[in-house]
């Protein structure tokens, strides 16, 4: 009989499908659980309908045993403070990733985390942020740089397939934006630049897929620059389904920008998915963003919270659909090449590896 496999303790915001699932689940060598603290974060049709309270594990430490558990994988540094107990009172190797604001803004503005992230850098096993940028950032904070592992979020490419883009004669060319509504995601530069844009070029048409505290807001500039048949607010749609809008699109945008709080992107996922797709892509210097796109090769990039500079780059890209198929093929090799799923998955086990392979 086969022996079980060994087991990692997964944590993150909440229980959805998504990027992040893959790297809970699909780990060879290593059996994914995640942990939840508290049942709200176990959202209607997550993948996974078995999980382990975290009060469960701290009143029956005997489970550890019984699920031959061999590390914490705490996705988010800001949710790391509770899971510490795994390390110090029972030795477990603890990996934390870093995928944006708890390496940037929240270190800035809360004294308490500050404080729990040197415990967190003195204990700690390996640290994944998302990209070398968060990964400059974190060493900054006090994080030992050889303990530090760069962990691309990784694209299934099986998942999206490669479709190149093309416009035909009379239709409107689509722009697409997908993620919250949040100000570090800039979507009010992009109103702001499609209408520019639609100044310029009539048959041309922008979604904004997402939900969050700024949709007011959003609606408010589209009413204001008069763009409510042009502009149009979708609410977030199921993972499984963000393929067919990347395919009924032309282009990408991801214009992402540092908010009034310092908090940053890693690098966003959705961004990598889209140039999976075949699609051309616009977006910002912003953060990792310049790991993933190489400007005029793989996609086109301007600086942030510049509307007039965004508008030209999309307004160009609206007038030569014939360098589109160049730009999403380069785009597509790059994710293959640097974001490709199956390789950041074997990187992530490897990682393990080093540390759980060395206890006793």
């Amino acid at each position: 009989m086969n022996e079980p496999l060994p087991s990692i303790l997964h944590h993150k915001y909440s229980v959805e499908d998504g990027h992040v699932m893959a790297q809970i689940r699909n780990v060879e060598g290593y059996r994914g659980l995640l942990v939840t603290k508290s049942p709200k974060e176990l959202r209607p049709g997550a993948p996974m309908n078995h999980v382990l309270p975290l009060e469960r594990l701290r009143s029956q430490p005997q489970l550890l045993q019984r699920l031959r558990v061999a590390g914490i994988h705490v996705h988010h540094g800001t949710l790391a403070p509770p899971f510490q107990f795994l390390k110090e009172k029972h030795g477990l190797p603890l990996f934390v990733g870093f995928r944006g604001n708890d390496a940037t803004a929240y270190p800035k503005k809360d004294r308490e985390y500050r404080r729990h992230l040197r415990k967190l850098f003195e204990v700690g096993d390996r640290f994944f942020p998302v990209c070398e940028h968060l990964k400059k950032e974190i060493v900054q904070l006090g994080c030992p740089e050889d303990r530090i592992r760069v962990l691309y979020g990784g694209v299934d490419l099986g998942r999206f397939a490669f479709r190149p883009r093309t416009l035909e004669d009379g239709k409107k060319i689509r722009f697409l934006a997908v993620g919250r509504f949040v100000e570090k995601k800039g979507f009010d530069d992009l109103i702001r630049a499609f209408a520019e844009v639609k100044r310029r070029r009539e048959m041309a048409k922008l979604v904004l897929i997402g939900q969050g505290p700024c949709e007011a807001q959003y609606r408010k500039l589209i009413k204001k620059l008069g763009l409510e048949r042009d502009v149009k607010i979708k609410a977030w749609v199921d993972y499984r389904a963000i393929q067919e809008l990347y395919y009924r699109s032309h282009v990408f945008c991801a214009p992402s920008v540092t908010d009034a709080e310092g908090n940053q992107e890693g690098i966003p996922n959705t961004l990598k998915e889209a140039m999976a797709t075949g699609m051309p892509v616009v977006s910002t210097t912003h953060a990792g963003i310049p790991e993933l796109v190489d400007s005029s090769v793989s996609g086109l990039l301007v600086s942030e919270r510049s509307p007039a500079k965004l508008a030209e780059a999309m307004i160009w890209l609206a007038e030569h659909p014939e360098q589109w198929k160049e730009l999403g093929g380069n785009a597509r090799k790059k994710v293959e090449r640097d974001f490709n799923l199956s390789v950041q998955l074997r990187k992530q086990k490897a990682y393990y590896d080093e540390v759980v392979e060395r206890r006793p």
